[in-house]
Formats: C-alpha cells, structure tokens, sequence
C-alpha cells in the first residue's frame, strides 16, 4: 500500500516573505502538471470489483456516504463496484483507526497481492466536509492512478531542506513514504502520463511554504476534466454502433 492522503493542510509559523509568496502562489500554479496510470495495474476491462466494507451493514449511513463518492467515477469507466458487507472481495475497505482525516490504497490490482488484508483505509467521520474528496482520492488509486504531482515535468520546486520534515510534522510520513507519495516518480514506461488541467482529485494541496515560495497548489474536492479523460482512457466504454 504506497498510496496516502494528507489528513491536514500545513501549519508553519509565518513569515513575512512566506505570507507574501502565499498571496502572489494563487497567480503562479503550475499549469503543466500530468496525471499518471500504472497500466499494468489496471482492472480488467468490463470487469465488476468486489468492494467488501468491513463489519458494515449496507444500509449504513457510512457505506451510503462511501458509495455516493466512489460513484463518482463510474460514469466515466467501463467497471462496476460490488459492494458488499464482511472482509471477502476484491478490495477491501476499513476505516483508518490512527487518523481520522487521513487515507491509503493499494494501487489498482495490487490488492489482489495483499489477501486478506485490508487495501484501503478510509477517514471515521463521512460526515466531514474532505470525506467524499478523500472517497475519491483513495478509489482513484484503487483504479490505478498514482498522484498527479509526482509526474515528473510538474518542475515543483520542492525546497529539500523542509520537505521532509515538513510531511513527518504534519502527516507522520518518514522519509520513505515522502518518496513514494510525495517527490516525481522515474520517467519509464511504467507508467502512463496524460495532460490533465490543474485541478485533479489526485494532487495533494502543494503549501507554498515546502517548495521556494513561488509555487502552490490548493486541494480540489471533485474529478477534474482530467482526471476524467484519464478515466475513460485507462477503461474506455464501448462506442454504441450506429444503424
């Protein structure tokens, strides 16, 4: 499981010069960003997922709150989500008992390695305004996308020096996961880049503060025009045929 959400935004103690660079970051995101796919990880086409929610009955408020986020996808793949009470399915999902805000998957098929255990974890409180955004985020991965920062033509201009300390304070990554989850992946073959416009659901909100002042990225809470072209390509449906 590689994947994970930041539960909080960052807090650092202002400065005079970081405070002036937050104000001018809104005017200066970068715009060249990519989203990315691992292919090999992708379900098969026309596939149904069996989605198991631990200990949860499917009346649930909770699972009700889950199905209404993840469901945004759908429109744009070629899949179905099964969803279905216990700890038997394809990906299965438990809430995240060490931080409320925060989440994990496994990437795409990767959770057919990880039987029986848990390959998503999900915030307790789906009454929480980031809940459906970290519903989305987190099926995002199980789809197989990796985190749109991290491609590496998005030219973050991360400052090393409070990066990792930076994520350890506020989301209790250590330097590993900093690499996994946060800094571009390689450019190879492994994975599959696509344009995609500034507001996926798959990028972490970038403080200003962690890189040199001039580049920020705020936190959008729906699929983007992006995210969805990336959808329908990793899963396109199939083209009604024409009388």
């Amino acid at each position: 499981m590689i994947s994970a959400t930041p539960p909080t935004t960052f807090q650092y103690p202002p400065t005079a010069s970081s405070a002036e660079n937050a104000d001018a970051s809104a005017e200066r995101l970068s715009r060249r960003r990519r989203n990315i796919g691992e292919p090999a990880r992708y379900w098969p086409q026309n596939s149904t997922i069996k989605i198991a929610m631990y200990d949860y009955d499917m009346d649930d408020e909770y699972v009700q709150a889950v199905k209404k986020a993840a469901s945004e996808w759908l429109p744009h793949i070629n899949l179905k989500f099964e969803f279905v009470s216990g700890e038997d399915g394809d990906v299965r999902i438990t809430q995240n008992i060490n931080d409320d805000k925060g989440g994990s998957s496994a990437v795409g098929t990767e959770a057919l390695d990880t039987l029986p255990s848990p390959t998503m974890s999900l915030p307790r409180d789906h009454k929480h305004p980031r809940f459906a955004y970290m519903v989305m985020h987190e099926f995002g991965h199980m789809l197989g996308a990796h985190h749109a920062h991290q491609h590496p033509d998005a030219n973050i201009p991360w400052d090393m020096s409070k990066v990792y300390e930076g994520y350890r304070r506020t989301d209790g990554m250590d330097r590993q996961k900093v690499q996994n989850n946060v800094l571009p992946l390689p450019r190879s073959s492994q994975y599959g880049f696509m344009p995609y416009d500034s507001d996926s659901v798959m990028h972490y909100e970038i403080d200003p503060r962690l890189t040199d002042g001039s580049w920020g990225q705020s936190e959008s809470w729906s699929l983007s025009d992006g995210d969805i072209a990336w959808a329908k390509k990793a899963y396109p449906k199939a083209v009604p045929a024409t009388s």
